[in-house]
């Protein structure tokens, strides 16, 4: 069984490989539009034979290597599955942590959306000084905070020497720390694997939204981490920040949440106009573990009318206008408002259909790392705030986890029977009545029903799972690097049939596949080089702009004016990177099975059932896991490559007319360079201009 599972495997990923400009859609889209399809794949071919390293031959040596070796094959029990802890006496005291301002507090405890500013009077809702969000350049940026990566974070390190000092027993100390931000893009992965791509639940969606229930492709990017040891068997666990860019909305956030927890006049005070000094800007932070694993959350906020620890997470999320076209925007800010809470635009439905597709599940994991209630999202144009709407994590769980079957598997059809003349009525009646007290008892607690509850329970316990398979992987790769330096990099492999390019149905999951390489002092610089040391490093494209004298904006302007030599430079590094590992270059697979009561499942995607609510039933879910090597350099060298075109790809996408008007007095003009959604909501920015100058 294993040598056919090998041979399948890489049969469909030399079958890929021949498809991959056929397959190259999401690069595509990155490409203008109005370019030939065939011109973008020669195009994208001609990059890679530039810029990265193939194999074009078999390795003769390697006819007789096994395609792959076991490394690992163990049952995560449910029993011994490490638990989260938070570890309190090092996190900051509550008191450190902010508190909504403009009685924003309200929106807390009052579930639903919530208008800045009423539609129909234009009345505010909140502290008028919200409708006025402060331009980039117009900041104090030096006194704002900013981001603190873990490799750079000594308190992270010193925590984790306290408590391995504290600790004499090996399974207690803690071996790896990283952030929430460093962490869940590579958890959003092993969710996809572990549920097998579990389809979100859009049920609260009105009918106006396509039935779309999957992450959008911008999850199956390849993951990449910079893995360095700090001290003594203690490992910090970066994001690679290679592609980092400054867009207007990773610089604006850290204002953002100011604005929203400071009163008008101390916000003030981080403006240059103003010349007095604001108070420090200092983060607090939470520290928990699973396992070997620390990982330290930022906490915005807190409120004690919360249960639990009161705190929450703060998210200023740009409307679909600006995400979707934020080169454009970057020259000619949109006006583009949400006005009703329903609609395919101009909506809080559409921005909250969209965050469930792209960041909401980000959002999940970083509020239970945290051990957060929940998630405050402040919806803005980047001019000014909109809305807001609070989702406690129990909300956002039932999203991802949700299951709606309470009343039998078809929940969609009546509840209750009708008679007939195929059953008896005493029958009829029997399964009618326990139904209905299926409803009466259906709730957990005084918010959730069991279905609710249980999707708290599985959120819960496949974060767990993850954490523990991502340490029995990083062990195997430091004891096999003997703790030198090395980027991994992950993707998500889906299973393709050798006869065509489309997916195949298989009762097999997806696995996780990485890719490990060691890094120089020279690379690993460069890796956790953040964006604007990167573009000092690269002042001399300015040409006839001085470095120390540009501001936020210019140096956006920058990044994209020059986006194809930072992406030059990164295949560059990438296959110096190549060349420098040659044969030392790893790479392995992770494959799963789900065990409920020790029966395997074979659902599509793996879910336990309410009983397991029930503590008192001892109930078992048990992770059986595979952690195979891949020996094949070519298929090594091919998966390297892959996963670097795919990051590249995404995130130095070249863009043409971004810098050109395209408002007019009347309206707006139509760009054949912009997709049909960009030009919609560009004409939508054009009918809030107008609507604001009718008077009642």
């Amino acid at each position: 069984m294993l040598s056919f599972k090998v041979k399948c495997r890489f049969s469909c990923i030399r079958f890929e490989r021949h498809l991959s400009i056929r397959k190259s859609s999401t690069i595509g889209d990155a490409l203008s539009t109005n370019i030939d399809r065939n011109l973008a794949q020669n195009q994208i071919l001609l990059d890679l034979k530039q810029n990265l390293t193939f194999q074009k031959e078999e390795n003769d040596n390697e006819s007789n290597v096994p395609q792959l070796t076991l490394i690992e094959h163990d049952t995560i029990v449910s029993k011994r599955l490490p638990r989260y802890r938070s570890m309190k006496k090092y996190c900051d005291p509550f008191q450190n942590i902010p508190q909504l301002a403009h009685n924003l507090h309200t929106t807390l405890t009052s579930p639903g959306v919530h208008y800045q500013s009423d539609p129909r009077t234009r009345w505010p809702n909140y502290d008028p000084s919200l409708l006025s969000i402060p331009h980039i350049d117009e900041l104090k940026m030096d006194k704002i905070g900013s981001f603190t990566p873990s490799s750079k974070d000594n308190k992270l390190l010193s925590i984790a020497t306290k408590h391995n000092l504290k600790n004499t027993k090996q399974k207690k100390f803690i071996k790896y720390f990283s952030s929430t931000s460093s962490m869940t893009s590579l958890l959003i992965k092993f969710h996809k694997m572990l549920s097998n791509d579990r389809p979100i639940n859009t049920s609260m969606f009105s009918k106006s939204f396509p039935q779309k229930t999957s992450f959008t492709s911008t999850s199956d990017i390849p993951t990449s981490l910079v893995v360095t040891k700090k001290s003594h068997d203690i490992y910090s666990v970066d994001a690679d920040r290679s592609v980092d860019t400054e867009i207007t909305l990773s610089i604006l956030g850290n204002a953002l949440e100011l604005m929203l927890t400071k009163s008008p006049t101390e916000f003030q005070k981080y403006l240059k106009s103003n010349e007095d000094e604001p108070e420090v800007d200092e983060s607090a932070y939470h520290y928990a573990r699973i396992g070997k694993f620390m990982v330290r959350s930022q906490l915005d906020a807190v409120d004690s009318r919360l249960p639990g620890t009161g705190t929450f997470d703060i998210k200023t999320r740009a409307v679909c206008a600006i995400r979707m076209d934020l080169a454009h925007t970057d020259y000619f800010p949109t006006n583009y408002e949400i006005t009703k809470t329903y609609g395919v635009f101009e909506s809080f439905e559409r921005e909250l259909f969209d965050a469930a597709r792209i960041v909401m599940f980000k959002y999940s994991l970083q509020a239970r790392l945290g051990n957060m209630d929940g998630i405050f999202m402040a919806f803005h144009n980047i001019k000014k705030f909109l809305g807001y709407q609070y989702l406690p994590l129990s909300e956002i769980d039932n999203i991802f986890f949700g299951d709606y079957e309470l009343l039998g598997n078809n929940y969609n059809y009546p509840a209750l029977e009708k008679k007939s003349n195929d059953r008896s009525d005493d029958e009829v009646n029997k399964n009618n009545q326990e139904k209905l007290q299926n409803i009466v008892d259906d709730f957990h607690n005084n918010y959730q029903t069991k279905r609710e509850a249980l999707s708290s329970f599985v959120a819960d316990h496949e974060l767990r799972f993850s954490v523990e398979l991502l340490t029995r992987l990083l062990d195997i790769i430091t004891k096999e690097l003997d703790g030198k330096p090395f980027r991994v990099m992950f993707k998500k492999m889906k299973r393709r049939s050798p006869t065509t390019d489309k997916d195949v149905e298989t009762s097999s999951y997806d696995s996780i596949v990485c890719v490990v390489n060691l890094l120089s002092s020279q690379s690993l610089a460069e890796l956790q080089m953040m964006a604007k040391d990167r573009l000092e490093e690269n002042k001399h494209l300015t040409k006839d702009l001085i470095y120390e004298d540009m501001t936020p904006s210019e140096r956006i302007k920058f990044f994209n004016k020059y986006v194809s030599e930072f992406k030059q430079k990164y295949f560059s590094l990438n296959n110096s990177i190549m060349q420098a590992n040659g044969d030392k270059l790893l790479a392995y697979e992770i494959t799963v099975k789900h065990y409920f009561n020790d029966v395997e499942c074979q659902e599509k995607h793996p879910f336990p059932t309410v009983d397991f609510l029930d503590h008192t039933k001892n109930q078992r879910w048990d992770l059986e896991y595979e952690i195979n090597m891949i020996n094949n350099l070519q298929e090594k060298n091919y998966l390297y490559n892959k996963m670097i075109k795919d990051i590249a790809f995404n995130a130095f996408r070249e863009t043409e007319g971004v810098d050109i008007d395209v408002y007019t007095e009347d309206g707006v003009k139509y760009d054949e360079n912009a997709s049909i959604f960009q030009n919609m909501t560009r004409a939508y920015s054009a009918k809030a201009t107008k609507r604001s100058a009718c008077k009642y």
